[in-house]
């Protein structure tokens, strides 16, 4: 086993540093300067830390959460005068901590849980390594891991909403801790937004190290950035934004794939979370759904699929944007085709209701034209 040892008190730092060589641990770096600890972390990648938590400048509990945004992968142990830091070493998901004066029994129950856990993570990475992942952003926000169909499980629900928020933004770009303050926690003054960033990205980076996901949220300057290796994940609204976006033209060749990224893509956008931020993201995927779906329908019309078919998919689009007349139109016709002059005349008259009692409108020359021309 590797380990660092970190204490701004020098004669503490070299006495942890006997301890655990006498345990068998090699100490491969022994420093005062937290600065100069991360740096060395990052060059070394040890298999623990011993940190002491109360150190000028940088504590061991922001040291802590860089080592776990850059997704290091060592473990960390705090060392602290005082109890009451517990709560605050657990929230950064450290594996233990020690109190001052460091016993030698105290250190060695901590070395084994450390050989412990990561024999059970090293078992576990040899066995699946890297795992994709697939994201869905359409109905309720779900992860999933491989084939396994249970949804992967977050600490709290704002650790998902970040994850989301995160996988909206644009590959590999740098989210400003303003900007997450202001769209997860603008209800919290900057101290208390700041604790809960930074315990949430914590706690998200452990899920993703615990899948093996290949993927982090990595500290940079003054935010975070979500960083991952290869094609580490494949989200659902990807596609349905690439079709949009590229207009691509549907025909025999890609019609089932269309269909099915529709159908699937016609529930609400991330419907649990609350946040102002996700009105956006709403509004531009109801447009990428409207257009295929719009093409979808114009696809249908031209090689006169099955009524019962297109009926049902005006229907859907309709229910995302119920004041269009083009889509009321083409549900009015369809419904007329397959139940008859009756279903279409009130289908026609339930529409106009709603008109006239939310907007204070009535139904359009173009649509109320042909109304007349199928039921007269």
């Amino acid at each position: 086993m590797r380990a660092i040892v970190v204490d701004d008190e020098r004669l503490i730092a070299e006495h942890i540093d006997r301890l655990l060589a006498d345990a068998g641990v090699e100490v491969v770096g022994c420093c005062t300067n937290p600065y100069e600890a991360l740096e060395m972390t990052k060059a070394l990648r040890p298999d623990v830390l011993f940190l002491d938590i109360e150190m000028p400048e940088m504590s061991g509990l922001d040291i802590a959460e860089k080592v776990y945004s850059d997704n290091l992968d060592s473990e960390v142990v705090f060392i602290t005068a005082y109890n009451q830091y517990a709560i605050d070493a657990f929230r950064v998901n450290a594996l233990d901590y020690l109190l001052k004066p460091i016993m030698e029994e105290d250190l060695n129950r901590s070395l084994e849980r450390i050989r412990k856990r990561r024999k059970e993570r090293m078992g576990a990475a040899g066995m699946i390594g890297n795992r994709q992942l697939s994201a869905s952003l359409f109905g309720k926000f779900s992860v999933y891991i491989g084939d396994d169909p249970e949804p992967v499980r977050w600490v709290t629900s704002k650790c998902a909403e970040l994850f989301a928020y995160m996988l909206l933004q644009q590959e590999d770009k740098e989210v400003s801790k303003w900007q997450l303050f202001e769209a997860l926690w603008n209800e919290k003054n900057t101290e208390k937004a700041d604790i809960n960033l930074r315990s949430t990205v914590s706690r998200v980076n452990k899920t993703l190290r615990d899948l093996h996901a290949g993927m982090s949220l990595t500290s940079v300057r003054n935010g975070y950035r979500l960083t991952m290796s290869g094609d580490a994940i494949v989200v659902d609204a990807d596609p349905l934004e690439s079709f949009a976006l590229d207009s691509v033209e549907i025909g025999p060749d890609n019609l089932n794939q269309v269909e099915q990224l529709v159908y699937r893509c016609n529930h609400p956008f991330l419907k649990e979370f609350s946040g102002e931020w996700c009105e956006p993201y709403r509004n531009r995927y109801r447009q990428y759904f409207l257009y295929l779906g719009g093409k979808l329908f114009s696809y249908y019309e031209r090689v006169r699929t099955e009524p019962l078919k297109a009926l049902r998919l005006a229907e859907m689009l309709v229910d995302h944007d119920p004041y269009n007349d083009s889509l009321r139109a083409a549900a009015l016709k369809l419904r007329h085709q397959l139940e008859g002059r009756k279903r279409a005349a009130a289908y026609y008259e339930a529409y106009a209701k709603l008109l006239r009692t939310e907007l204070g409108t009535e139904p359009g020359d173009a649509l109320t034209d042909m109304f007349h021309k199928l039921t007269d």
